[in-house]
């Protein structure tokens, strides 16, 4: 192919328009050479003008936070800048937003391209910089990205179009719904093993590591009246054995659900929920708590050994978000792996939908060993563990609008 062959028809109308122009200069018609001189003008700046609309334009996207607790509110900022003497006469911008957030006064369409996005139009100035802000409501746990945005212009008349990708991917991770335990005292004391238990170490009153703030349901021969006449409220003695607790959460996302999906995936959301739920409480009351899944990130299964470190809690929260509400490792498989390696004195806690043969048969052989607890998150199927093979049984019912609850009732 020739070279001038490959010009754009742009060119070719320009030299057409240059040669009347040149025609009618020859030939003295000064209607016609000044027709094919305006002629030419006006194609050469609407070929520079579709070749250079994009060049100096840029988008950026900010978020005010990184990481964000369930409903809880962001603010996404949007930039677009036109830094160029050449004015943008029409600019469509197709920002791909996550499906799942919610965009208050922001209205999220389809795009063929780029799927969810926010789609705007306007016109910018030489040298023009827009700013926009957006509320981004965290409506669902994961990992969820935002742009590179499209952008699409070319010439006044819309004769050429250009596209051209711009800006940096941004990502939100959202961390599972924390439900607060109801009544929380109790659920957790009887999760710990302390309620129900015939096993395990007694408590000596005589061996206390401290005092703490008196909560629902501490014994009253645990009150220590003279640290309470010192203080505001009453006191009780902190033991040795509560300093050193440790309680171990083995979490199996699979939901026996099947033909309906967007059902099991509600349930298998509610039971991550649950999950964070009780590992937030459990270390906000000083616990040593770990936990393990039935969940794969980056190629790692979810272990935790329980322990009293800081990090603990954002650590396992940030696992919990990003994993996939499938199970990717045979829960069974992550039952027996525990089997001998907890601490003497470690309480379990069982989360499931389902409790099978398999499942049952490595239970049995942890309460050997520790004080067993089962939450059931009940569904349409799902069957819960027989009630003489763990110390404590729990049930949770699955709701559509677990969502928009405040508090976990752990019913017995």
């Amino acid at each position: 192919m020739s070279r001038l062959q490959e010009l754009d028809g742009e060119l070719w109308a320009l030299a057409a328009l240059l040669a009347l122009a040149v025609i009618g200069a020859v030939a003295g018609s000064l209607p016609l050479s000044l027709l094919g001189a305006l002629g030419a003008v006006s194609a050469a700046s609407l070929y520079l003008w579709q070749r250079h609309c994009l060049s100096a334009v840029s988008h950026r996207q900010e978020l005010s936070s990184a990481r964000a607790d369930f409903g809880e509110e962001v603010t996404l900022q949007v930039e677009l800048v036109n830094d160029k003497p050449l004015p943008v006469t029409w600019l469509q911008v197709e920002d791909p937003v996550p499906s799942g957030l919610g965009f208050p006064g922001a209205t999220v369409t389809e795009s063929e391209r780029c799927g969810p996005a926010l789609v705007s139009v306007l016109a910018l100035l030489p040298y023009q910089r827009v700013r926009r802000k957006l509320v981004v409501r965290c409506a669902e746990r994961g990992l969820h990205s935002f742009g590179p945005a499209l952008l699409r212009s070319g010439d006044p008349l819309g004769l050429r179009v250009r596209e051209s990708l711009s800006g940096e991917t941004r990502q939100l991770l959202v961390y599972p719904k924390r439900l607060a335990l109801d009544p929380g005292a109790l659920a957790a004391r009887a999760l710990l093993g302390d309620l129900r238990s015939t096993r395990g170490p007694l408590e000596d009153p005589s061996n206390a590591v401290g005092v703490r703030p008196y909560r629902p349901g501490d014994p009253l021969r645990s009150i220590d009246w003279r640290a309470s006449a010192r203080s505001p409220g009453l006191q009780v003695r902190d033991p040795q054995r509560s300093a050193t607790l440790a309680t171990a959460l083995l979490v199996d996302f699979r939901v026996p659900l099947r033909s309906r999906r967007a059902e099991a995936r509600s349930q298998a959301e509610l039971v991550i929920s649950i999950a964070a739920s009780i590992f937030t409480e459990l270390v906000e009351r000083r616990r040593a708590v770990g936990l393990f899944a039935s969940g794969v990130v980056d190629g790692s299964p979810l272990a935790f050994p329980p322990r009293r470190a800081a990090d603990q809690l954002p650590i396992v929260l940030e696992a919990l978000a990003r994993v996939p509400a499938v199970d990717r490792v045979p829960f069974s498989g992550v039952l027996a792996s525990r089997v001998g390696t907890l601490r003497s004195g470690t309480s379990v806690v069982v989360i499931a939908s389902d409790f099978p043969a398999a499942t049952l048969l490595v239970l049995a052989e942890l309460r050997r060993r520790h004080h067993l607890s089962a939450v059931w998150v009940r569904g349409p199927l799902g069957d819960p563990p027989p009630e003489d093979q763990v110390d404590l049984l729990l049930r949770v019912d699955h709701e559509e609008s677990w969502r928009d609850r405040e508090t976990l009732d752990l019913a017995p």
